[in-house]
């Protein structure tokens, strides 16, 4: 059986010994089938950033391990990126941690990695928080990928959520929408874009698509489904 969609909000990081900060905007999309979306802007963050503002944004799989019933090996989750705002060799970057759930609910990751600011590999922590699931219990998982062009693309959407990225070559697109519904009107607002987000955005409007379906983008690249669930 599949797991239930997540949407995620990093709390704060932390680098070695350093205090905890959070310096980004970051929000992951997880699907039931592990494909997931995950963009990081530098706060403050705005309906239009210029690239310098985008510290991060990937998407690929995840799979996870549970911790050990003798409890000496914690839960452990890998990301393996098919498209990484950071290198056009994706499939390369190395992205797992150990996992440990708190009391409270949130969810402590550790491990090793790249630290932006220096360069250099060190330890960290980063401390992620579980969204409820809001509005229409519907969500896709779209995929684009032109070999000629050195093109791929992913965008999911999880009941309020939307969230692509997509790489051009060198080029590295990103998006963000929140379907607003109050007093001020209802619809979908683009909260974080990072250059222009060329995928279908009749999507905005379509709730039940069907796996397999294909949809042509603004540049005429086809985006297929490759999953349409809802929850409970």
């Amino acid at each position: 059986m599949a797991d239930q969609p997540s949407v995620s909000i990093r709390k704060y990081i932390k680098w070695g010994e350093k205090a905890s900060s959070e310096p980004t905007s970051t929000l992951v999309l997880t699907s039931p089938l592990k494909n997931f979306v995950d963009i990081r802007v530098l706060l403050p963050t705005s309906p239009i950033l210029d690239p310098p503002r985008l510290e991060w944004a990937f998407a690929g799989t995840s799979h996870s391990t549970p911790a050990s019933a003798e409890g000496d090996k914690p839960a452990h989750t890998v990301w393996e990126h098919w498209v990484d705002s950071k290198v056009t060799n994706a499939e390369e970057v190395k992205d797992e941690g150990d996992m440990f759930l708190q009391d409270n609910g949130e969810v402590l990751e550790s491990g090793i990695m790249v630290n932006p600011d220096t360069g250099k590999e060190e330890k960290y922590e980063e401390c992620w928080v579980d969204l409820d699931l809001q509005g229409e219990k519907v969500g896709w998982v779209l995929k684009m990928e032109d070999g000629e062009a050195r093109s791929r693309g992913v965008a999911i959407r999880i009941g309020r959520w939307i969230e692509g990225i997509i790489r051009r070559g060198e080029k590295v697109t990103v998006a963000r929408w929140r379907y607003k519904n109050d007093e001020g009107g209802t619809g979908w607002i683009r909260e974080v874009a990072i250059g222009r987000f060329d995928f279908p955005e009749r999507m905005l409007g379509k709730d039940a698509v069907e796996v397999g379906n294909c949809f042509e983008g603004m540049k005429g690249e086809v985006w297929k489904v490759m999953e349409s669930f809802t929850w409970n």
